[in-house]
C-alpha cells in the first residue's frame, strides 16, 4: 500500500524575467490612468465641448480594435514577447508625444487611435508572455497578480496629472512621463531576457485565448492531460469543447481544459472534460465554432458586461468634470478624483481573490454592482468634496470586479468556447469604450455633467437586470451558474 504523496504548494516564480512584465504592465496602466484625466483637462486647453472630447475615447477604442487584432502579427513579426514589448512601449510613448506636442483635434484624435493601438498590444502580450513562462498551473496567478501591480502603479498616473495641473507646470509633463518612466525601465531591466523554454514558445502562433488573458477573461490551456478519463480538478466550470481541445490521451481520447477568470479569483482550476475524438480526422473533420454556437445566457450576460465597461469609463473620465462643478474644486485637484476610482480598483482586486473562495459568482456580481451603485449615489448627491473622493472609492471597489467576473461567467456560459467568448467580449469593451462616454459628454452639452451623469445608475440596473435574467435562462437550460 503506497503513502499518499503530499500536494506541493503551488507559487507564482518571480524571478527577473516575470518582475519585467510585471512593471511593463504597470508602465501602460500608468499611461491609461492618466489619459482619462487629462482628456479633461484637453478639453479646457481647446475650448471643446464635452461631447468634442469624449471623441478621444471613442478613438482609442478603435485603436484598441486594430491592436487586438494585430496583435498575433505584431508579436511573431518582431520574434517574440520580449522585443514586442519593448518595442510597444516605444510606440506608446511616441504616441502620447504626439497627443501631448500638437494641441489640435487634427492631431490629438489620431494620435488616441495610436495610443489605442500599442495599448491593446501591451496589454496582450504581457499576459501571454505570462501564461507561457508559469504554464496552467500558476499562469492565473502570475497574470492575477500582474494586474495588481497595474492598478497599484495607476493610484500615481492621476494624482501626477492633477499636481502637474496644480503646480502650474502643465498636465503634459504628467502624461509625457510614460517615456522616460520606459526609458528607465529599459536601461535597469532591458537586458533580461525571457528563459530559455519561453523563448522556444515564441515561434509558436499567438491565439485569440491568450490575448483574452489581458482583459481578464481567463486563460485557455491546450496542455494534455493525463490518461484516465474524466477528472474533476476543482469545483464546477466550463467545459472545454472538441474545437478547442488540444492533448491526447491513451485511448485515443482528448482533453481540452479551460481556466476561467473566475476560478483566476478563486485560485483554483475550473474543470477538465474528456471529449471522445473521432476515430478518423477524415471521417469526421472538427467544425470551427462560430457565434451561432453561442447559447442565448451568453448573449444576455455579454449586455451586462458591456455595461460594467461603459460605467467603468464613463466614471474614470467624466468624474472630475463633475468634482469642478459641484465641489467647485481647481482643474488639478478634480484630475485626482480618478486616483479615488483606481484606488478603490486595486484594494478590490487585492480583496476579490479571497470573497470569491467563499461567495458565489453571481451573489458576488451583484454584491459588486450594488456597492457601485452606493458609491455613485454618495458620489452625486453631496457637493462636499470629501465625500465625493469617497464616495468615487467606493464605487471603485465595485467596478474592480464588475467587468472580469462578467466576462469568466460569459466564458463558462459558451459551453467551452472559451476563445470565441473572450473574442466577443473583447468587442463589447470595445463598444462601451467607444459609445458610453462619448454619450455621456454629449449629454452634458445639452443638460449639463450632474443631470447626465444619472447613465451610470441606469448602466448599473441594466446590468442587473441582464444578470438575472441570463441566471434564469440558463436555469431553463439545465445550466445555473455559481
Amino acid at each position: 500500500m503506497s503513502a499518499t504523496p503530499t500536494e506541493p504548494v503551488l507559487r507564482v516564480r518571480h524571478d527577473s524575467w516575470t518582475r519585467l512584465l510585471y512593471l511593463q504592465l504597470g508602465a501602460f496602466a500608468f499611461f491609461l490612468y492618466a489619459f482619462s484625466p487629462s482628456i479633461d483637462l484637453l478639453k479646457d486647453d481647446l475650448h471643446l465641448s464635452a461631447g468634442v472630447a469624449g471623441l478621444h475615447s471613442t478613438c482609442y477604442a478603435a485603436g484598441v480594435t486594430v491592436g487586438s487584432l494585430s496583435a498575433p502579427w505584431y508579436i511573431r513579426r518582431l520574434g517574440g514577447s520580449r522585443p514586442a514589448l519593448w518595442w510597444g512601449l516605444v510606440g506608446l510613448s511616441l504616441s502620447v508625444g504626439l497627443f501631448c506636442a500638437v494641441p489640435s483635434l487634427s492631431v490629438t484624435l489620431p494620435a488616441a487611435v495610436i495610443c489605442g493601438v500599442f495599448g491593446a498590444l501591451m496589454c496582450i502580450a504581457v499576459p501571454a508572455a505570462l501564461s507561457r513562462a508559469h504554464g496552467p498551473e500558476t499562469g492565473p496567478a502570475a497574470i492575477t497578480e500582474a494586474n495588481a501591480v497595474a492598478a497599484f502603479v495607476g493610484i500615481a498616473a492621476p494624482l501626477a496629472v492633477g499636481g502637474a495641473a496644480a503646480a502650474g507646470i502643465g498636465w503634459r509633463t504628467a502624461l509625457l512621463s510614460v517615456a522616460p518612466l520606459s526609458a528607465l525601465l529599459y536601461v535597469a531591466l532591458g537586458r533580461v531576457r525571457e528563459p530559455a523554454w519561453v523563448a522556444a514558445a515564441e515561434t509558436e502562433p499567438v491565439a485569440v485565448g491568450e490575448a483574452v488573458e489581458a482583459y481578464g477573461l481567463g486563460m485557455v490551456d491546450t496542455a494534455g492531460a493525463s490518461a484516465g478519463g474524466t477528472e474533476e480538478l476543482a469545483g464546477r466550470g466550463a467545459v472545454a469543447g472538441p474545437e478547442y481541445a488540444a492533448g491526447t490521451d491513451g485511448s485515443g481520447g482528448r482533453i481540452g481544459t479551460v481556466v476561467s477568470l473566475a476560478d483566476d479569483v478563486r485560485g483554483r482550476v475550473s474543470a477538465v472534460d474528456r471529449v471522445p475524438a473521432p476515430r478518423s480526422p477524415s471521417d469526421q473533420p472538427v467544425r470551427s465554432a462560430t457565434f451561432r454556437d453561442l447559447p442565448r445566457r451568453f448573449w444576455i450576460n455579454q449586455v451586462a458586461g458591456v455595461c460594467a465597461g461603459a460605467i467603468e469609463f464613463c466614471l474614470t473620465l467624466w468624474c472630475a468634470t463633475l468634482l469642478r462643478d459641484r465641489a467647485h474644486l481647481s482643474a488639478g485637484v478634480a484630475a485626482t478624483g480618478v486616483t479615488a476610482v483606481v484606488a478603490g480598483m486595486a484594494v478590490g482586486r487585492a480583496i476579490g481573490g479571497r470573497l470569491a473562495l467563499r461567495v458565489p459568482i453571481d451573489w458576488l456580481i451583484f454584491a459588486a454592482f450594488g456597492t457601485n451603485l452606493v458609491g455613485f449615489a454618495l458620489f452625486w448627491a453631496t457637493p462636499n468634496p470629501v465625500i465625493m473622493f469617497g464616495g468615487l472609492a467606493v464605487a471603485g471597489l465595485g467596478v474592480s470586479l464588475q467587468y472580469p467576473l462578467l466576462a469568466a461567467r460569459g466564458i463558462e456560459m459558451a459551453g467551452g468556447q472559451a476563445e470565441l467568448a473572450g473574442a466577443v467580449n473583447m468587442f463589447g469593451g470595445g463598444i462601451a469604450v467607444g459609445t458610453a462616454p462619448f454619450a455621456l459628454g454629449f449629454l452634458s452639452d445639452r443638460v449639463g455633467i450632474h443631470t447626465a451623469y444619472l447613465l451610470l445608475p441606469a448602466f448599473i440596473i441594466a446590468a442587473m437586470v441582464a444578470v438575472a435574467a441570463s441566471g434564469r435562462w440558463a436555469s431553463r437550460e439545465g445550466t445555473i451558474p455559481a
